[in-house]
This record gives C-alpha cells, sequence and structure tokens, in this order.
C-alpha cells in the first residue's frame, strides 16, 4: 500500500471517527429535505390530501387578513369561517363508527355525558401558513441541526427560526418540533383561568397578565450570541386574590441536560425572590387547582429527560381547528357543565402525529404514559391523553386552534384539562369574555426576563 493512499484512507477515518463521535451526521439528506416544498409542505406535513377528499390538499394556508375581514392586532380575531355548516355529528350512538379518529379524552367523555356532549365535525380547512423566512429555516435545518447524544437537547450550530426537525426521525424530534413550532415571536396581554363544576359553577383558579417571547422565532435575531434560551415568560398573577402580586419568571434552554430550567417567584408576603425550582415537570399546577402539571401547559413543555419518546405514526383525527367563536362568545355560552359546550367548539378531520412517551426508569412523573396528538400543518401538539403509573387511563387535554392570519400562524389558544378521578375541567389561559386578544407581534427587552426586574416589579 502507498504512503499517499494510507494518509488519505488515515485522514478519511479519522474524519469517521470525528463525525461519529461528535454526532454531526445529517439527521436528513439534501435529497430527502428537498421533499419539503415538494410532496410535503414546507414545514414536513404531507401537501396530498386524503384518498376520500374528506381532508383537502395544502394549497399555501391562510396568509393574511382574510377578504371582507376588519382587523387590527390586540382585537378579538373575526371568524371567517361563520357561512360553514356542520357536516355531521359524533355521539355516543355512532362513536364507534370514528373509534379510530377520537382521542381517549373524546370517548371517555362521550361514555359519561352522553346526553350533552358530541363532536360537531365542520369542512377541513388547511389554514395553517408561516412567513417565507420560516419555510426557508426548516428547509435549511432538515439537512443541519440535530439532537445532542442524550437526546434531550438540540444542537443548532449557531442557527435558529423554522422547525428543527421537519422531517423527523425519533420521537424526541418530533416533540423539539413542538416546542419551537411557528407561533409568532410573542403572547403579551390579560388573560383567565376557570375550573368548571358540574352545576355550572365556576372557581378563578388564575389569571393576570401573562408576557412570553419565543427567541427561537424572532428572524432578526443575533444567533452568534443567543443565549440558548428559546422561551421565556414572566406572569403577573391577579388572580385569585390570594395570589395577587405574585409573580413566576420561567427561562428554558434548548440543551436542558447541561441548562435546566431556571425559574424564579416574587411573593409578595416575603417581598423577595426566590428561586423555584419545582415549578416544572409534575409540580401541580396551582393555576388549574392541581388538575394538570406544570408541563401539561401547552399541551406539554420543558424538559424532555424523563421520557423514553417514540413516533407510533401519522392517522387521521378529529381536532378542534379554526376555533374562533371560542373567544367571540359569552364565557357562559362556552363554559357549560361537566365540558365545554359542543355547539361553541368546531372540529375538523386533520392528520397527526402520534407521538407516545413511556416514563423512563428511575425517573419519577405522575403520569407513566402519555400519548401525544401533533397537527402535521404545524407540530403543535394538540391533544393528550394521560396514564398514571399502574396504567389507567387518567387525564385528557386539548387545544383550541385558530389562525392568526395578520402574522401568519397557526397556534393554539384555550386549552382544557380533565382528571378522571374530578367532577371539574380546567380552562387555562383563555380570553373569552374579555375585549381584547393576546399580543403575538411584540418583542420584550431581554432584561425584563431577569430576577432583578422580577424584583423591581414586585416592589413597585
Amino acid at each position: 500500500m502507498s504512503q499517499p493512499f494510507k494518509f488519505k484512507l488515515f485522514a478519511l477515518l479519522t474524519l469517521f471517527c470525528l463525525f461519529m463521535a461528535s454526532g454531526t451526521f445529517a439527521k436528513v439528506t439534501p435529497e430527502e429535505a428537498d421533499q419539503l416544498g415538494g410532496t410535503l409542505t414546507p414545514l414536513g406535513g404531507e401537501v396530498a390530501g386524503n384518498a376520500e377528499g374528506t381532508i383537502p390538499a395544502w394549497t399555501g394556508g391562510m396568509t393574511g387578513i382574510p377578504e371582507g375581514i376588519t382587523y387590527k392586532p390586540g382585537d378579538l380575531r373575526p371568524d371567517p369561517f361563520t357561512a360553514d355548516k356542520v357536516l355531521y355529528k359524533v355521539t355516543l350512538q355512532n362513536m364507534d363508527q370514528y373509534k379510530d379518529k377520537l382521542t381517549e379524552l373524546n370517548k371517555e367523555l362521550f361514555r359519561k355525558f352522553p346526553e350533552t356532549y358530541y363532536l360537531n365535525i365542520y369542512q377541513t380547512r388547511r389554514t395553517a401558513s408561516a412567513p417565507e423566512w420560516v419555510y426557508k429555516r426548516s428547509k435549511r435545518n432538515a439537512t443541519v441541526i440535530e439532537m445532542t447524544e442524550d437526546k434531550v437537547g438540540v444542537i443548532n450550530h449557531g442557527l435558529t427560526g423554522g422547525i428543527p426537525f421537519p422531517i423527523p426521525k425519533s420521537g424526541e424530534e418530533a416533540m423539539f418540533n413542538h416546542l419551537l413550532h411557528w407561533r409568532g415571536v410573542s403572547r403579551v396581554g390579560a388573560y383567565t383561568q376557570a375550573n368548571v363544576f358540574s352545576n355550572g359553577s365556576l372557581s378563578r383558579s388564575g389569571g393576570g397578565i401573562v408576557t412570553e417571547i419565543y427567541p427561537w422565532n424572532i428572524e432578526n435575531l443575533d444567533s452568534a450570541n443567543w443565549n440558548g434560551i428559546y422561551y421565556k415568560i414572566v406572569v403577573d398573577y391577579q388572580i385569585p386574590a390570594r395570589r395577587k402580586g405574585e409573580f413566576v419568571l420561567i427561562r428554558d434552554h434548548i440543551n436542558a441536560s447541561e441548562h435546566p430550567r431556571m425559574a424564579w417567584q416574587y411573593l409578595p408576603g416575603q417581598r423577595r425572590v426566590r428561586r423555584a425550582p419545582s415549578v416544572a415537570y409534575d409540580t401541580p399546577h396551582p393555576g388549574s387547582s392541581g388538575l394538570s402539571t406544570y408541563d401539561d401547559t401547552f399541551i406539554f413543555n420543558g424538559a424532555i429527560d424523563r421520557f423514553d419518546w417514540k413516533i407510533v405514526g401519522k392517522k387521521e383525527m378529529f381536532i378542534p381547528y379554526n376555533n374562533y367563536q371560542s373567544d367571540l362568545v359569552q364565557e357562559k355560552k362556552l363554559l357549560t357543565p361537566n365540558h365545554p359546550s359542543p355547539e361553541v367548539l368546531r372540529y375538523e378531520l386533520h392528520r397527526v402525529w402520534v407521538i407516545e412517551s413511556t416514563l423512563k426508569e428511575g425517573k419519577r412523573h405522575v403520569y407513566g404514559r402519555r400519548i401525544f396528538y401533533l397537527d402535521e400543518d404545524t407540530w403543535a401538539a394538540v391533544a393528550a391523553d394521560m396514564y398514571d403509573n399502574r396504567g389507567n387511563l387518567y387525564r385528557g387535554h386539548f387545544a383550541l386552534m385558530t389562525c392568526k392570519y395578520e402574522l401568519p400562524a397557526c397556534a393554539k389558544r384555550t386549552e382544557f384539562a380533565f382528571d378522571y378521578t374530578r367532577p371539574d375541567y380546567v380552562q387555562n389561559v383563555s380570553v373569552t369574555g374579555l375585549k381584547h386578544s393576546l399580543r403575538n407581534d411584540i418583542v420584550i427587552e431581554d432584561n425584563f426576563f431577569s430576577p432583578e426586574n422580577l424584583r423591581r416589579m414586585g416592589r413597585r
């Protein structure tokens, strides 16, 4: 063997070993990535409709304020689909005909409340869209961004924006698509929460001013100097009265194994800011009176390190979509006894990714297994079925999707949580009954999300 050949072979083997050690092999080939914007939408959904024609092809989504709609940021968004009629109802009587398209929560509510619970199924409208720069970065990400070796963080190589894994190969990648999906750059404004009881009464379990920012979604972010924090929130609690004056600050890093969640609380009785490591995972969420956990918010949020994740597959399911009416009606019309009013909610047939999480051996969590349903057109988790550590169905959640047509983006608004051991359910992060919507286009200065600012706000 000649010396030059030996040298070349050694060099190739060295490079191979370096790539293997660092995990820098791209998850998707350039040929696979070329499907994005072709047979796949720019974010990774299937462009084609289904064979039956009940799911249409994606043609670009809703890319601006619809014709005939008057809207300005901060307004409640008018419903562009008021002329749509109910195609059919799913009830306890015909549930078996559609059982493969229903969450376990749907089935349980049919059984418990057969006289009042049903789903109104409307025409499927694939309204999801995003700005062009989000599409371009998603295609770039497909061949560049990868998971950390322990599969609980993302190596972004100094890049930000877009769906990180538009053609996912693992459950962990799919869940990071959810965590980093496009929903605008922020969420700012007043909101309410309520526990609703079987007699129709409700308890204000939470409410106040929320200020969230998603740095990953800022188009002109200086990614070279970005600190890796993809989610920041400050909550100014004003409801219930016992929490008035309390503040919570949370910051989530893209690599949770090296940088776990950082959280702080300002408690007015103590007049000081304290670290709050318990504001994470399965700590009961006080805003739901303990009916859900901190990592139930957004259907799922926070670190993924306590579970093993796998892609079960993709399927067609009925999910709440284009639910403008839930913001526009009076609260008492939406929050009916036992479950939200079926007359207000709009369900459509969409394809979803089904992701299963199973608690790792030696880890602790109130849930032993969770099944998540991720909308294929946005990657947002829109529903989940949760099981306890004995394998029993325990809780179920779903979120209402609406299109923020001014951005454009299709994202969640109100979330509902059910616990099968309790008589009440929770409405979370709602503007129902308020005269405004949450803003999704305001970039907040970084120093707002600091313990020092929390102290200033608490003492003002």
